[in-house]
């Protein structure tokens, strides 16, 4: 072991690598170049479709958001109409039942007075003209006083039942 041994060199002078060698480094550069390129381009059409849905996204929920305060105002505009019906089939029921009850209570009192003009200027004799006159009186001040609130509640029932139909249209 004493002696050296002399190893060859590796890089030999005027050897030049094969044209074919350098031909495909060169594509395998150009390769990774598309490679890099394509997925730069890939990335940017992915980022644009994610900027479109979320654009999309927003729209939508802006839409859904205008319509749902919409069917809210329409709702509640239902809602007031409904009231101001109520109110007004309220009053008009009140004023209904106020005018026959002021109806029925003049009728009342103009067909006691009558009875009594009768019963005065009557003078004893004519039993005839007095059951006539009491008859038809007591008939004729229970008669109209009698419909009249039967008409005004069937007024009423009806009334209450066309709102109740309106609602449901």
């Amino acid at each position: 072991m004493g002696d050296k041994v002399a190893l060859p060199s590796l890089s030999l002078p005027k050897q030049k690598i094969h044209w074919s060698v350098g031909v495909v480094i060169a594509a395998g550069v150009m390769l990774l170049i598309l490679v890099a390129a394509f997925y730069a381009v890939l990335q940017r059409q992915q980022a644009r479709e994610e900027a479109y849905a979320k654009r999309q996204a927003d729209h939508a929920a802006a839409l859904k958001a205008e319509t749902e305060k919409a069917k809210a105002e329409a709702e509640r505009a239902v809602a007031e109409a409904k009231m101001k019906e109520a109110e007004a089939a309220a009053s008009a029921a009140a004023a209904a039942q106020k005018k026959a009850g002021t109806v029925g209570a003049a009728e009342d009192s103009a067909a006691k007075d009558k009875a009594g003009k009768k019963k005065g200027n009557h003078k004893g004799g004519g039993t005839k003209v007095a059951g006539k006159s009491g008859a038809p009186t007591t008939t004729s001040s229970s008669s109209p006083s009698a419909p009249t609130p039967a008409k005004s509640s069937n007024t009423k029932a009806s009334k209450d039942i066309d709102d109740l139909l309106r609602s449901f249209k």
